[in-house]
């Protein structure tokens, strides 16, 4: 009876004794990141006494794999939100806004209207000009910087997450190594693994999984493994020579390299690349569209006047070079293929990325993806043989308001792939070329008389001018008329016309007119002369109203009007003004930022439930731990009395027996 009540006493100090020990590391470890609480378990002995079991800690796997769900979820709405917030201020900034200096632009072209011949208002409108391209520059740079600070952020976070991702692997071994000398579990050691696979959590939506052995395994939220058993992985930035400004992550396995989806990776690092993906790269080619439907347009109605010099207008602006991309194995095929923006024809560039391709020995195709890599449209084929090239080689893509020059079409095969964006860089890409004011074409390229030996007070007035290219209008290169071209209208009667070339020969007659309007568009002249004609009121037979290009003066403000006005033509894909056009895209941004500010709060307060969560399991209570040291103190003692019971007793017995 003593022996077995002296064995009872024994497991019963051994017992309290590690409980109390298991309570003194709770305690210590109070402020430990990461620790999660103890407990030492024991059973009922079948013969007396307790046993010790063993000393686990207080998890909830799911509880854990939800905080860091929640933290990845934050993180990634908080990376984004960094960015875009910052994006935001800059952008709607009064003091760099693009519409302020679009006004100051164009009210720099109405004052200098006002006084075409005044040498000092159209070097004004010149320097206004020249300040909005610079606008443009500090726009466009606004979103390169955040896009260079977006790639040092992610060189960071993936050293980071590699050097996680090795540390964790480096525990497995130990865990390995420490649990297989011993029946007790590495408590502290996986410990060290979780706080890792939290951390890690900060930049990747993780899933955390423990294999047959008990060593910690990490793959993405897609399956891609980041960590199988003592293997780690690395995450590497890789170049997509097809698309240079595209994130490009793989997974290096030592050997070889596997591709990764950067779609719904989570964390700050998928945050940073959807950022740029989403927001930064719609935002270049926002600009860019802008600022090709800005030049395109002025300079279309530029070449519709005449400039200071007398001479046929030029471009105000030029725009940079479309750059062609293709695989490293056929970069340098990329020679051979020229993009430009077809003149006049901004207004059908959109912000997709065109894929040309060769379809078969005659034929070429172009398809046009989206931001997102979607395809937008049907392809679009064609067969370069068959379509009019200019001096330079270049033929029209109408459908796509694109020329397109082939140089050497026998170095490009069917698979082979080639893209470009247009808007891509535009924005900084653009530039000022004309030199000074004097080349602001003001005056109208073609003057209107009204003949003195007419019987009626009929005027006749300029009503357009819509093209002076001298291969598809009435205006030679040298600026004049071509003799066939429209010279006069003669009225038979009051209700029918003739439109006469520079011989007197008739080219036109138009009967039983009611309008005095467009006069060259009833007579089916329009298009081909590239301008038109009204007259005031209702002319008598005999009266003969004519058409030349003599007698041109730099006072007339008739192109320079047009050219103001552009402000309030719809340039930008047809649909919006320039102004209206840049104040949608900062809307555009204030609401992305706003969406991103609204998640990134909200997830907040859920990661911080998700936490609190865990703390109430796993965290060390010092009052619960102060009531478990008393308590464990007292059964220490207690069964120390019982040792000391059965000790007495021993005695007894002893005695007894001599």
């Amino acid at each position: 009876m003593g022996s077995s009540l002296y064995s009872i006493g024994l497991s019963g100090l051994q017992s309290s004794n590690a409980r109390i020990n298991t309570t003194g590391q709770n305690t210590s470890n109070v402020d430990t990141e990461g620790y999660s609480r103890q407990r030492t378990d024991t059973t009922s002995s079948p013969v007396g006494g307790v046993v010790l079991r063993d000393t686990s800690r207080l998890v909830d796997n799911f509880v854990s794999a939800q905080m860091r769900s929640d933290t990845s979820t934050f993180s990634y709405y908080d990376a984004y939100q960094s960015m875009i917030s910052t994006s935001d201020n800059l952008l709607a900034e009064d003091s760099i806004s693009l519409n302020t200096y679009l006004n100051k632009s164009f009210d720099a072209l109405q004052t200098v209207n006002n006084d075409p011949t005044s040498a000092s208002l159209r070097q004004l409108a010149h320097s206004s000009l020249q300040n909005l391209v610079q606008q443009y520059h500090v726009l466009s740079g606004v979103v390169s910087d955040q896009e260079g600070l977006v790639d040092e952020q992610l060189a960071s976070s993936l050293e980071d997450v590699n050097a996680i991702t090795a540390k964790i692997s480096k525990l497995n071994g130990q865990i390995l190594q420490q649990e297989g000398l011993s029946i007790s579990p590495a408590n502290e050691l996986r410990d060290q693994q979780e706080l890792l696979a939290k951390d890690l959590s900060k930049y990747l939506d993780i899933n955390a999984q423990f294999n047959d052995k008990g060593l910690m395994t990490i793959q993405l939220a897609n399956g891609q493994p980041l960590v199988m058993d003592q293997h780690p992985t690395e995450l590497v930035v890789r170049p997509d020579p097809l698309q240079p400004k595209k994130i490009d992550l793989v997974v290096s396995f030592g050997d070889y390299d596997v591709g990764l989806k950067t779609e719904g990776l989570g964390g700050s690092v998928g945050g940073l690349i959807d950022y740029r993906s989403e927001f930064s790269v719609y935002a270049d080619r926002t600009l860019g569209q802008h600022a090709i439907a800005l030049a395109d347009a002025m300079n279309t109605q530029n070449k519709k006047g005449i400039d200071a010099n007398g001479e046929s207008g030029k471009d105000l602006f030029s725009l940079g070079k479309i750059n062609v991309y293709s695989s490293a194995d056929n970069i340098h095929k990329t020679k051979n293929i020229s993009v430009r923006v077809t003149d006049g024809q901004s207004a059908k560039i959109t912000k997709d990325t065109y894929e040309l391709t060769r379809t078969d020995d005659n034929h070429f195709s172009i398809k046009k993806f989206d931001v997102n890599g979607k395809s937008t449209e049907k392809s679009i084929t064609f067969d370069p043989s068959m379509l009019a090239k200019d001096s330079d080689g270049y033929f029209k893509i109408d459908e796509l308001g694109i020329d397109l020059r082939l140089a050497n079409l026998n170095e490009i095969d069917s698979d082979d792939i080639f893209r470009f964006t247009p808007t891509e860089g535009a924005a900084a890409g653009l530039s000022l070329f004309a030199k000074n004011g004097e080349a602001l074409a003001l005056s109208t390229p073609i003057a209107v008389n009204t003949s003195s030996d007419n019987l009626s007070d009929a005027k006749i007035s300029l009503t357009s001018v819509t093209n002076t290219n001298p291969e598809s209008s009435a205006f030679s290169a040298e600026g004049t008329l071509y003799p066939s071209a429209p010279h006069d209208i003669y009225f038979t009667s009051p209700s029918s016309y003739v439109v006469r070339d520079a011989s007197g020969v008739e080219i036109a007659s138009v009967s039983n007119v009611t309008q005095y309007t467009k006069l060259l568009e009833q007579a089916g002249l329009s298009d081909e002369a590239g301008f038109d004609v009204s007259v005031s009121s209702k002319p008598h037979r005999g009266d003969v109203f004519t058409m030349s290009t003599d007698n041109l003066g730099v006072s007339d403000n008739f192109n320079g009007l047009a050219l103001a006005d552009l402000q309030n033509k719809s340039l930008v894909a047809g649909k919006a003004t320039l102004m209206k056009s840049f104040s949608g895209f900062i809307s555009y941004v204030g609401s992305k930022t706003a969406e991103i500010e609204g998640h990134a709060d909200a997830s907040k307060i859920v990661m911080d439930e998700s936490v609190a969560r865990r703390d109430r399991l796993s965290a060390v209570s010092l009052d619960e731990e102060a009531v478990n040291l008393l308590k464990y103190q007292q059964s220490y003692s207690a069964s120390a009395q019982v040792v000391t019971a059965a000790r007495t007793t021993f005695e007894t017995l002893l005695g007894i027996m001599r």
